[in-house]
Parts: C-alpha cells; sequence; structure tokens
C-alpha cells in the first residue's frame, strides 16, 4: 500500500474538458510512486485534505503551546511536547470508543485517537483546543490566554 499526495481538479488535464473530477499525483515523489500502477487501474483510495489555513494556524498554534508547556516544566510525564499532547488527550478523554479493553483484573484500556484533521471535525477540533489549552495553563498554574501567547512569542523567535 502506498500513500500519494493528490490534488482533486474538475477539468481533464490533458483537453481541459470539464467532465468530471480527476485525482492527479502532487509533487515529484507522489508521481513516481504512482508508476507503480497500471494506466486505468482501479485502486482504493483512503482519502483525507488540508483544511483552511485557519485550522493550520490553530494546530500549530497547539503544537506551539505543547513546547511551551513542556519548556517550563522539570515533570517528566510532561518534558516533551509529545507527552504533554498525550496528557492532553487523557484529560479531554479523547477515545476511539470503538477499542476500549477490559482486561480479566478488570482494569480498562483506552485507545487515545491523534487530534488528525481526519479524527477532528472543525467544532470538535476547536473545543478540544480550548480544553487542550486548559489543561496546559492548569498545569503551568496560568490562564490559556498567557500561555497561547507565550507560545505565539516563542514561535516568532525560531
Amino acid at each position: 500500500m502506498k500513500q500519494l499526495q493528490t490534488q482533486i481538479r474538475d477539468a481533464c488535464p490533458k483537453c481541459q474538458q470539464h467532465f468530471g473530477r480527476f485525482f492527479l499525483p502532487y509533487g515529484n515523489e507522489s508521481i513516481e510512486a504512482a508508476k507503480d500502477y497500471k494506466p486505468n487501474q482501479i485502486v482504493n483510495n483512503r482519502i483525507s485534505g488540508i483544511r483552511k489555513e485557519r485550522s493550520l494556524k490553530q494546530l500549530h498554534t497547539y503544537w506551539a503551546c505543547c513546547q511551551t508547556t513542556a519548556d517550563n516544566t522539570e515533570n517528566p510525564q510532561w518534558s516533551t511536547k509529545e507527552k504533554v499532547d498525550f496528557q492532553c488527550r487523557v484529560d479531554a478523554h479523547f477515545v476511539d470508543p470503538n477499542i476500549v479493553v477490559v482486561k480479566p483484573d478488570k482494569t480498562v484500556v483506552f485507545h487515545y485517537l491523534s487530534i488528525a484533521f481526519v479524527n477532528l471535525g472543525h467544532i470538535d477540533a476547536c473545543n478540544y483546543f480550548d480544553r487542550a489549552f486548559e489543561t496546559m495553563a492548569r498545569f503551568l498554574g496560568t490562564d490559556p490566554e498567557t500561555l497561547v501567547e507565550m507560545a505565539q512569542a516563542q514561535m516568532k523567535s525560531y
């Protein structure tokens, strides 16, 4: 299975007529990877796309806040942006409801979802990030607005 970046076009790339949608490989790596398939071969696709620029800014702000939180603590469970992200997903109980395991000793184990665009629609993302900013701010003993300001200042210094 290969992962290809594609771009959706509404016109034929050769004749420019508008008679359907066309998924074309996007970028040199995707063009090379697509050569493993035969012309006119039917392929299965699972697609997701980059949303609005605002969503990307929101995601970058989230990761900057995770890094800021990690940089301002010595707690080993919050010492990297990935660990901070995990703590936020645990606090928000952002779990996959289809994967909950109950062990023989009655311990419940959850599978936490990633915060990828495919798992979060616009409103859900806004709600999740608000909760995550509150979690990080509470951990640092500040408010979410101050945390975001600190993260944005740190982003500008890079």
